[in-house]
């Protein structure tokens, strides 16, 4: 073995030992961060459920609003606020496990939204941020939707009818 190579050895060996984890010493099973156990999806659509829910309307679910939150967060938001958006839907269930001491899905239609609600009333920014972005999104294509735009608003494709053959 020649001298260069030993040195370079023994020099990514002392980096390493310095670079390595500080959880990795003496860990504790409280001391490794918590991983999200809910499919993003599955999150998306529940958050989604519980913002609009369905009553004597389409839920917003039913309109395919989480289709349009997802085609929204991927097409108007740069890759890092992407990252960011979906590591929070990842963590929402552990963040109101947190908040109120319960899963999201053991919590009553009231529990639900008073922890929906404690997100947006949240002092952490980022949370509020990312709750405020997926509140907006879900509105925007419930209200954007065929069905909104035609039952609620009477939107026609092409208002005022021509009448030809009329007495003036």
């Amino acid at each position: 073995m020649n001298r260069r190579n030993l040195l370079k050895s023994l020099g990514l060996g002392a980096i390493s030992t310095v670079a390595f984890p500080a959880w990795a010493n003496g860990w504790t099973t409280s001391s490794i961060p918590e991983t999200p156990i809910a499919d993003t999806d599955e999150m998306l659509s529940q958050l989604i459920d519980i913002i609009i829910p369905k009553t004597d309307t389409p839920g917003a679910l039913e309109l395919g609003v989480d289709k349009f939150v997802k085609a929204m967060i991927q097409t108007m938001h740069t890759e890092e606020d992407q990252k960011a958006f979906y590591e929070h839907l990842n963590m929402t269930n552990v963040h109101i496990k947190k908040l109120k001491g319960y899963d999201l899905n053991t919590l009553s239609e009231n529990g639900q939204k008073e922890a929906l609600i404690g997100l947006s009333e949240s002092e952490d920014a980022e949370w509020k941020g990312f709750f405020q972005t997926l509140k907006r999104y879900t509105v925007q294509g419930y209200t954007g939707s065929e069905w909104y735009m035609t039952t609620i608003n009477g939107y026609e494709m092409a208002p005022g009818y021509g009448h030809g053959c009329v007495d003036i």
